[in-house]
């Protein structure tokens, strides 16, 4: 995995574009952007997010376009990131964000 661009959102979080194409076939070039809230939520398990904490959530994009596209709106304050529930990697802790 390589990094692509980093950056933060207005309110603390940090973001990066990440690149998984040279890791695994499956992956487009560039095509997820990760972010770490903090967990407004606590959830069951020894591994899950607790509230307060923060985590990795994952967005996963068609194109490095749409990913950088998302980025750009995010680190502006255009969008938040519950706008892109449509492409979590992983439903499980989606009432996190």
């Amino acid at each position: 995995m390589k990094v692509v661009k980093t950056g933060t959102l207005k309110d603390g979080t940090n973001i990066q574009i990440e690149d998984w194409s040279e890791d695994y076939t499956f992956h487009n070039r560039a095509d997820v952007l990760a972010s770490y809230p903090k967990s407004k939520t606590t959830h069951k398990g020894a591994y899950a997010p607790k509230a307060g904490e923060t985590y990795r959530f994952s967005f996963r994009f068609r194109s490095a376009e749409e990913t950088n596209a998302a980025f750009n709106d995010l680190k502006e304050g255009r969008k938040i990131l519950s706008d892109f529930k449509n492409y979590i990697d992983s439903n499980e802790y989606i009432d996190c964000i």
